[in-house]
């Protein structure tokens, strides 16, 4: 009897269970219908982003959030009796990152303060290394130098950057006039597939102990594909110390198109 009765009672409750899977399932799927569409601006890693709310369908991780700018050093190397050359040695550590619009600010200090301060802008690529130069106005002999990014304006982009490679340099202490100059010459090759229309060329001589003693920017026109060029650099004096090394850093700036010489 009590068998007969448990097989009754599953009887009448089975179709109650099928009830309420199916009213679950109407209201599971209702439900979801409720719920936002997973989207970019959720605070949650899904749709095979690969950060959340970044990678996948959404924007970079890396443009989310962009690494700032690595500092190495700043340093200044006299240029004439009224002005100094300020140098820094900068890094950009993303991997897919641009910037047309770097802007910076270089200050000279001596043991009583401010000397001498000077802004820029400049550009620089994905995981490019680069010297930045600016000729500060003072007389006054600085003891250090300040360097700082005042803004980065970054875009995801990793352009072929121009191939200019540095076959030779060379110092030598010439005479003109009567007065001696130091000159730093190098000789250019444009590798790429194109011409440009516009290039420059960092010069930073160091000493034997490894201190920046010149420095400077010398503007290159039209340089055609597989032309060879001397440049040179000229300092009005003779470069204090020992040259220890010389660094030749040739650069284009691919944000202007209008660099680019068509074959």
């Amino acid at each position: 009897m009590n068998g007969l009765l448990s097989w009754r009672a599953r009887r009448q409750i089975a179709p109650l269970l099928l009830l309420i899977l199916v009213l679950g399932g109407i209201g599971f799927g209702y439900g979801r219908r409720l719920l936002p569409e997973a989207s970019c601006f959720d605070n949650k890693r899904n749709q095979k982003e690969i950060g959340i709310d970044c990678g996948g369908p959404c924007q970079s991780c890396e443009a989310k959030n962009p690494r700032a700018l690595e500092i190495f050093w700043a340093r200044a190397a006299r240029a004439s009796r009224d002005a100094y050359d300020a140098v820094a040695l900068v890094e950009n550590p993303n991997e897919e990152l641009s910037s047309a619009a770097v802007r910076y600010e270089f200050t000279l200090l001596d043991h009583l303060g401010v000397i001498g301060r000077k802004t820029g802008v400049t550009y620089i690529y994905p995981q490019e290394r680069r010297y930045i130069i600016e000729p500060v106005s003072t007389r006054r002999e600085p003891v250090r130098v300040e360097f700082k990014i005042l803004g980065v304006e970054w875009r995801v982009l990793r352009p072929e950057t121009p191939q200019i490679v540095v076959e030779q340099r060379t110092h030598s202490v010439d005479e003109e006039d009567g007065k001696k100059q130091s000159v730093v010459e190098a000789v250019l090759l444009n590798a790429w597939a194109l011409g440009l229309g516009e290039a420059a060329v960092d010069f930073i001589v160091f000493d034997e102990a490894g201190n920046v003693i010149g420095a400077n920017t010398i503007a290159v026109e039209n340089l055609a594909a597989g032309e060879r060029r001397s440049v040179r650099s000229i300092w009005p004096e003779p470069l204090a110390g020992t040259i220890g090394k010389i660094e030749v850093y040739p650069r284009a700036n691919l944000f202007d198109l209008e660099i680019i010489i068509k074959p």
